[in-house]
C-alpha cells in the first residue's frame, strides 16, 4: 500500500509538471521526487537489515548459499546465538554394554535444524553436532574427551554439500590450555553414510526401530524407583527412568508389572544431569 501511494504521488507530480512550465514549480518537483526515492532506498535498506538480523533469515535461503565452510560456519553460529528460539525435544538415554546417549533436536516450524548427540562411555565422553539445512547435512562437529588415552581431547569438523563430504579439519592435545589455543587443520576424509546416521538420530527421537522399546520392569531401591525398558533382541538398546513422583500409572506397574512385561509405554520425562527423570503419562 505504500509503494501504491509513492507511485500515484509520482503520477500526480508528472501531470502537475506538464501544466505548469514555472521553472520555480519544476525544481520543487524535483527535489519532491528525489526526496521520495530517498525514503524508498532507506525504507528497503531497513527491511533488508531486520530480515538479515532475524534468527530464521538464513533458514529459508537457497541450498546454493552454502558453498563453502565459511557460509556453512555463519549458518551454525546463527543457529548456536539463537538455539532458545527453536523448538527442542529430547530422546530417552539409550545404553548398551559399553556406551550411553541421548539426543537433542531443534527444530523450526517442525524442521530439523540441528541434532546433538551426547554419549559416554568407558573411555570417556562425546559430543556431536549435526546441522541441518532443507533436511540436507551440512555440518558435523565431534568433540571427544579421552579419560586415558592420547590424545585426550579431540575435534573434528565435516563439512558437506548435497549430503556429500568436501572439506574436513581436526585439532587434538592432551591438555585443555593447549587444546584450545590449537588450530585445525586439514584432515582426511571419512565415509559416512549420511542418510543412515539422521534416520538414526529421528529414530532416537521418535522411539522407533531399534529405539522401539517396551516395558521389562520396575526397579525398588531405597532411595528411588526406575522404569526399564528394553528390547527382546541381543544386544539391543535398553532404557532406564528414573521415576521422582508416584501417580497412577507407576502404582499399577508396581503391582502388575508381569501384565505390562513388553508394551510399550507412553509418558513424558525431561532430561536432567544427562538422566531421564519421569514426568507423568501424556494427555490425549
Amino acid at each position: 500500500m505504500f509503494y501504491q501511494i509513492i507511485l500515484n504521488a509520482f503520477q500526480i507530480s508528472l501531470l502537475e509538471n506538464y501544466m505548469y512550465k514555472s521553472p520555480y514549480i519544476k525544481v520543487r518537483y524535483l527535489t519532491f521526487l528525489t526526496s521520495i526515492a530517498a525514503m524508498c532506498v532507506a525504507i528497503s535498506c531497513n527491511n533488508g537489515g531486520v530480515k538479515e538480523k532475524h534468527p530464521q533469515a538464513k533458514m529459508g535461503a537457497a541450498k546454493s548459499v552454502f558453498r563453502d565452510e565459511n557460509s556453512i560456519n555463519s549458518y551454525a553460529d546463527s543457529i548456536n546465538l539463537n538455539i532458545s528460539q527453536f523448538e527442542k525435544r529430547e530422546s530417552l538415554v539409550f545404553n548398551d554394554a559399553e556406551y550411553s546417549f541421548y539426543v537433542t533436536r531443534y527444530s523450526s516450524n517442525g524442521n530439523p535444524v540441528l541434532y546433538i548427540e551426547h554419549g559416554d562411555g568407558e573411555m570417556g565422553s562425546v559430543e556431536k553436532y549435526y546441522y541441518i539445512d532443507h533436511h540436507q547435512l551440512l555440518l558435523i562437529i565431534e568433540n571427544v574427551f579421552n579419560s586415558y588415552e592420547s590424545p585426550r581431547y579431540q575435534s573434528r569438523r565435516e563439512y558437506y554439500r548435497n549430503d556429500v563430504l568436501f572439506y574436513a579439519n581436526s585439532k587434538s592435545a592432551d591438555d585443555e590450555v593447549s587444546f584450545k589455543a590449537a588450530k585445525h587443520q586439514k584432515a582426511e576424509s571419512k565415509k559416512r553414510n549420511v542418510g543412515e546416521i539422521l534416520g538414526n538420530l529421528e529414530s532416537a527421537i521418535e522411539n522407533k526401530g531399534e529405539f522401539d522399546l517396551t516395558f521389562e520392569g520396575i526397579t525398588e531401591y531405597p532411595k528411588a524407583r526406575y522404569i526399564v525398558l528394553s528390547k527382546r533382541e541381543l544386544k539391543s538398546y535398553r532404557a532406564v527412568i528414573r521415576v521422582e513422583d508416584e501417580d497412577e500409572l507407576i502404582r499399577e506397574l508396581v503391582t502388575n508389572a508381569e501384565k505390562y512385561k513388553g508394551s510399550s509405554l507412553s509418558f513424558n520425562w525431561k532430561i536432567k544431569d544427562g538422566e531421564a527423570i519421569y514426568e507423568g503419562v501424556k494427555s490425549r
